[in-house]
């Protein structure tokens, strides 16, 4: 969506207090494999579907739960000073997405805290005995996400870490560097940044899962709160002027202060391609900007993200009902069983009235009558009432399209559509039209066949020549699919 970081406080439950000599070791060896250059990094949040996984041995595709605990690794900062940091201010209403690619460690030493196993917990110990596999029990499989409230305060905890973090690299812009350094500051400053993206994307992410499918409002609601949170957080991120210079300064090497282009020229190919990828997020989304107009964008951006978060809470939170006739109850009756369709509808209620029924828009329900029921009227009545359900998004989709134009232009871009294809592969609007048209072209003929198939099977089984209506394509699809199984 709309988000470059992804801050959230570490991984899952994690608190922020170690051991401190578990926590001294575990900085001293993450220091040592940065100077080496010994690991792969992880590109910022919203870099995750465009930049590469840089690890080959990583699987391309994992599953949610296993993507999101594969999330988890050491980062630097300072754990004292993060647990100091004062929790982030109220949730505001925001919207992203993605899936951090993993990062692999090892550790034989038991973890000292749950922020301790998340950050050690490895693709590999996937597979290991159940033994080992750690505390299975939280949401996601991940230590201290038990309760709906887990959420905000694992996201206040992010945040506190990223301001370590982010401290971490402010502090670096006063001390300089040698020149013989210059190398492995550069990996150093990259390694923080992908450490502020992890740390968001671990808790984000899971969070943005959680309210779109789980099945307790309680649970939606506390992911909800804990997205709106970190999503305002990530608006920070982008805007910090700090982090842009330190890539800048460290990596490019091109701020004017000490220029040497040979250094992100010596970097290893996936240490060059996630530093020029980052820079083009920032810049894209308005940190070369003055002050007021950088606050301008990020206050539109809130704005396009609370939009996107109403409209999908509409969907996902309304239900209408309706009723049908008793002709109507019948059809319903010989698809949906009554014990199912009370928990669909209104649970601990009788769906039943004067011989009709009750019915809602829920998806799974309508989906169904859609696709098995052989009445018209029934079809017709559940899919009219079905896409009349939220009308009040209609309001809030108009206000959508106008925020993302005008915050699109503040930027520099002719309209969203631009500005959204700047870094994908097809890059212009144009192009899109384009590849639709030739899309539309070589599938013409098959579609006209099918259409054709479908008014058919419509005639033969209602006697009717009428046009093939959108609330008839379901069910004679399911009908011509299984006579083709049975064939």
């Amino acid at each position: 969506q709309n988000r470059s970081w992804s801050s959230a406080t570490p991984p899952f439950g994690a608190t922020q207090t170690q051991s401190k000599g578990s926590s001294e070791k575990d900085r001293s060896q993450s220091q040592s494999r940065r100077s080496e250059g010994g690991y792969p990094m992880r590109p910022t949040a919203s870099l995750l579907r465009r930049v590469p996984r840089p690890n080959p041995a990583a699987p391309a595709r994992l599953p949610p739960t296993v993507r999101v605990a594969a999330a988890c690794h050491q980062g630097p900062g300072d754990a004292e000073s993060a647990a100091a940091a004062s929790v982030p201010r109220p949730p505001s209403r925001r919207q992203s997405t993605s899936s951090p690619p993993h990062r692999k460690r090892n550790s034989s030493r038991p973890p000292a805290s749950p922020l301790s196993y998340l950050r050690t917990r490895t693709l590999a110990s996937q597979s290991r005995p159940a033994a080992d596999a750690g505390p299975t029990d939280t949401l996601f499989s991940l230590p201290d996400l038990s309760s709906p409230s887990d959420f905000v305060r694992l996201a206040g905890e992010a945040t506190a870490e990223c301001d370590a973090v982010r401290r971490q690299l402010a502090s670096s812009l006063s001390d300089g560097g040698t020149a013989p350094d210059r190398p492995a500051r550069a990996r150093e400053t990259l390694h923080l940044l992908d450490d502020i993206s992890n740390l968001v994307c671990t808790v984000i992410d899971a969070a943005e899962l959680c309210r779109s499918v789980h099945a307790s409002a309680r649970w939606r609601r506390g992911a909800a709160d804990a997205f709106g949170l970190l999503s305002g957080y990530i608006g920070s991120l982008n805007a910090d002027e700090r982090l842009y210079r330190s890539l800048r300064r460290f990596v490019f090497c091109d701020d004017g202060t000490d220029d040497d282009p040979t250094v992100l020229t010596g970097l290893p190919a996936e240490y060059r391609r996630m530093a020029r990828a980052m820079r083009k997020e920032f810049e894209r989304d308005g940190i070369h900007l003055d002050y007021d107009r950088r606050e301008e964008a990020r206050e539109l951006n809130d704005e396009v993200v609370g939009l996107e978060t109403l409209f999908t809470t509409n969907i996902t939170e309304r239900t209408k009902r309706f009723d049908v006739d008793a002709n109507m109850a019948r059809e319903v009756d010989r698809i949906v069983p009554r014990h199912v369709l009370g928990q669909l509808v209104r649970p601990g209620a009788e769906p039943e009235h004067d011989g009709g029924l009750t019915l809602s828009s829920d998806g799974l329900l309508c989906n169904t009558l859609l696709a098995h029921s052989p009445s018209p009227s029934l079809r017709r009545e559940v899919y009219m009432q079905s896409n009349t359900a939220v009308p009040e998004n209609l309001d809030v989709l108009d206000s959508l399209v106008r925020s993302r134009h005008r915050h699109s232009v503040l930027l520099g871009y002719r309209s969203y559509a631009h500005r959204v294809l700047s870094d994908r592969l097809v890059e212009t609007p144009e192009k899109v039209a384009e590849f639709l048209d030739s899309m539309e072209r070589g599938s013409r003929d098959v579609f006209r066949r099918d259409m054709e198939e479908i008014a058919e099977a419509k005639r033969r089984h209602e006697g009717s020549s009428g046009d093939v209506e959108p609330w008839d394509v379901p069910y004679y699809t399911t009908l011509l699919r299984g006579r083709r199984r049975r064939a």
